[in-house]
């Protein structure tokens, strides 16, 4: 079956059809198998041991996005194209959504996938008992606003089963984004079947669990230390599935992954060391790839001593910080050179406008707010510890107990620290995961990172509102969330939306109600002999479906 869908471009030219269908088949490209090896193993490691399988209770998927799939899929440009649909139409005020679902996909038991697995993937995600941690992406979708807020049961959400293969999305309102929205892992299916049966167990162990991807998680033994994934059976596109087995390894420190490379039982790995990547930047193996996400500060408002929450309220004072940050510095002793300062909220590459020449990311406003400026920090730093009446005072800043992130911490404290008079900083560690579900913020700044899990502004931008569970400074002014909403509602991806949403990235540049450090980009070498992967900018980062190494 050839199963491919269409290009999100061919969707946006449905704008203002009634019932308008988009339906595309496309040819896959060539395989290249002439040139491949017979041994199509990849080894590949991870900091992370494999604690579920479940993916309402993932807050970063990782490798595991080989296993999953959707509606839509991301095409690695930004785009989307239509995956486990076949086609979609559109009503005229474009707020149902209806999807025909291939009668021919199938999880990796073979049971047939269903438009009922998505309506219980959806309602699950948003139930109080589960709750996912990125459950705020299905707002917009009708009731969703209401059943996180525990006004309605998640059966009340705005999406329906009417037949087999027919799947109802309806919405609050317009959304523009939502085909990037759905290519996420969170909006795949579940199979209600296998997740009774288990109970608690479902998503323990790969044993516990079926796949819709193009590859599953085999049965293993210490999932702590190894997991492995082989090609899923059953997948409807299983004949441009080239990988025999993908080999995560969990190393604890990047040492002992550099040795596994280096040693040949890895195909990637990536560089820490400044000096490593200087030294390996003009081999083939070579690689930096930039993220579509953002490293900032959130500020702390609601601490337990109030002269520091009212002096953090002051916008003075934020901005004294913003200003008091060299960030290219920051950003090659921490990530290195090919890491990016921050021109605003939104990460450069996320985004361009309708006629593909402008990247949201250079056309932000008030980017002076985000430039390194010592003296005119000093004097605003200076004003808001005169509005508290002192002359001194001590921040604390907590940050991710990994490499980079302590580096930034102690370059951050040293630009802080020398540049605004009267200012001690403390550093302390924080755990891996940070969100509104494990409790407020532990310290008065907090180094976090951002990720846009879309291909829109708005998935950055959107974090910020007042409502908003990643909003975890509690940072709130009304003129934000009301452009917010405004875009949020918007039929097209036209002008208008374009420009509303600059207007809000410069409300929130302007009260810094989060300070943007810089745009990280890892570093890798990789075996110059793999060839088709895909790698994405948003939301998951590797897909290795069309993957193979050549002789």
């Amino acid at each position: 079956m050839k199963h491919w869908g269409t290009f999100l471009i061919g969707l946006l030219l449905c704008i203002g059809l009634t019932g308008c269908t988009v339906v595309q088949e496309t040819v896959s490209p060539s395989d290249s198998k002439g040139v491949m090896t017979k041994n199509q193993v990849l080894n590949l490691s991870t900091s992370h041991p494999l604690t579920t399988l479940d993916t309402d209770k993932m807050s970063q998927f990782g490798r595991l996005n080989n296993t999953i799939e959707g509606l839509f899929s991301a095409t690695g440009d930004g785009q989307t194209e239509l995956a486990l649909a076949k086609k979609v139409t559109l009503n005229q005020a474009r707020t149902t959504y209806t999807f025909t679902l291939w009668k021919d996909s199938y999880w990796s038991n073979g049971d047939l996938i269903t438009a009922k697995d998505f309506v219980y993937s959806w309602q699950r995600a948003l139930a109080p008992q589960t709750k996912a941690p990125d459950a705020d992406l299905f707002v917009g979708i009708h009731n969703a606003r209401k059943i996180l807020d525990g006004r309605l049961p998640a059966t009340q959400l705005g999406v329906s089963a009417p037949s087999k293969f027919k799947l109802v999305v309806r919405l609050d309102h317009p959304m523009a984004e939502l085909p990037q929205r759905l290519t996420y892992p969170l909006f795949g299916p579940q199979n209600e079947r296998i997740a009774r049966k288990f109970g608690k167990r479902y998503g323990t162990q790969p044993q516990y669990q079926v796949y819709a991807g193009p590859f599953m998680v085999a049965t293993t033994g210490n999932t702590k230390t190894h997991w492995h994934m082989v090609p899923n059976p059953h997948y409807w596109d299983r004949d441009h599935v080239y990988l025999s087995r993908i080999n995560v390894n969990v190393y604890r420190s990047p040492k002992k992954s550099w040795h596994a490379y280096q040693s040949g039982k890895l195909d990637e790995v990536r560089l820490w060391s400044q000096s490593n990547m200087k030294s390996y930047e003009k081999q083939a193996a070579y690689t930096a790839r930039p993220y579509s996400k953002m490293v900032l500060l959130a500020y702390r408002q609601n601490g337990p001593k109030v002269i520091i929450n009212q002096l953090l309220q002051q916008k003075a004072a934020r901005l004294a910080i913003s200003h008091a940050v060299d960030r290219e510095k920051l950003a090659q002793a921490s990530y290195g050179n090919t890491s990016l300062p921050a021109q605003g909220i939104v990460p450069a590459g996320l985004s361009r406008g309708q006629r593909g020449t402008a990247d949201f990311a250079a056309a932000q406003p008030n980017q002076k707010t985000l430039t390194y400026q010592p003296q005119l920090a000093k004097k605003e730093w200076q004003s808001a510890l005169k509005a508290m009446g002192t002359k001194h005072v001590t921040l604390s800043v907590s940050y991710l107990n990994a490499i980079n992130s302590e580096k930034l911490a102690k370059k951050l404290q040293q630009q802080l620290e020398t540049t605004l008079p009267g200012l001690t900083i403390t550093l302390k560690h924080r755990s891996w995961v940070i969100d509104e579900q494990t409790g407020p913020l532990e310290a008065d700044l907090t180094i976090l990172t951002q990720r846009a899990q879309y291909a829109d502004p708005l998935a950055m931008l959107a974090l910020y509102t007042s409502s908003s569970t990643a909003n975890l400074g509690h940072w709130s002014n009304p003129t934000y969330d009301e452009l917010i909403a405004e875009a949020s509602n918007a039929p097209s991806f036209n002008s208008h939306r374009w420009q509303t949403l600059l207007k809000a990235d410069g409300v929130l540049m302007t009260q810094q109600g989060v300070t943007p450090l810089l745009q990280p980009a890892s570093t890798y070498l990789i075996n110059p002999k793999l060839n088709g992967v895909q790698y994405n900018t948003v939301g998951t980062q590797s897909n290795f479906k069309e993957a193979y190494f050549v002789k």
